[in-house]
């Protein structure tokens, strides 16, 4: 029950762009087709979810141990900066129209703060996300994908309200990313109301 706890929290009462708003560069700027959406969330969740497993293997086995923790932000960029050389190598081999889509958003990956903001919530800042000075590896694994699937849940979701818009006719004032903060101020209010759930 635990878990699931976590990982409902994860994906809707803390969701890392409506909530903690990191991310938000590749949500409003790949968001305009569910396709090329669809696979940055993907590509987000497979970086966010391996990269915190391994941030957090090193921050407790190797930095602690070592009393050498100011080295985790710098350790953890090394190892997001793997996964998305990783994952970009992946994408340009299988799928060159998914990467030409993706652009300059899928290297801006290793700078995406939802991504290294979930791997310093996990470790560094983990006594006020889980409620104990040292979670498990698997809570932690469980937050990390509960965050990676909300981002990729809301990245889509998002998308296709986008595209509905495009069918209706909007003043020009408000057209592009004016509106689309405005519905993503609406989607942060639906989603805020989750934290009564829990």
């Amino acid at each position: 029950m635990e878990y699931i706890a976590i990982a409902f929290g994860a994906i809707f009462v803390n969701n890392v762009v409506l909530k903690q708003f990191y991310g938000l560069c590749p949500f409003l700027g790949v968001s305009t087709k569910k396709s090329s959406a669809l696979s940055m969330g993907m590509a987000v969740t497979f970086v966010i979810t391996f990269s915190t497993m391994i941030a957090y293997a090193l921050y407790s086995q190797v930095l602690v141990p070592n009393d050498i923790t100011y080295l985790s932000t710098i350790t953890f960029i090394l190892v997001i900066a793997s996964f998305v050389q990783l994952v970009e190598m992946f994408i340009k081999k299988f799928s060159s129209s998914i990467y030409s889509a993706l652009g300059v958003y899928l290297p801006l990956i290793t700078t995406n703060c939802a991504v290294l903001g979930v791997a310093i919530d996990t470790t560094v800042n983990s006594s006020k996300l889980f409620n104990t000075t040292t979670p498990g590896f698997w809570q932690v694994t469980v937050y990390a994908v509960g965050i990676s699937i909300g981002y990729a849940f809301v990245i889509f979701l998002f998308s296709a309200i986008r595209e509905e818009m495009d069918a209706y006719p909007i003043k020009r004032n408000w057209q592009g990313i004016p509106i689309a903060l405005i519905v993503a101020f609406i989607m942060a209010m639906i989603f805020y109301g989750f934290g009564g759930i829990v």
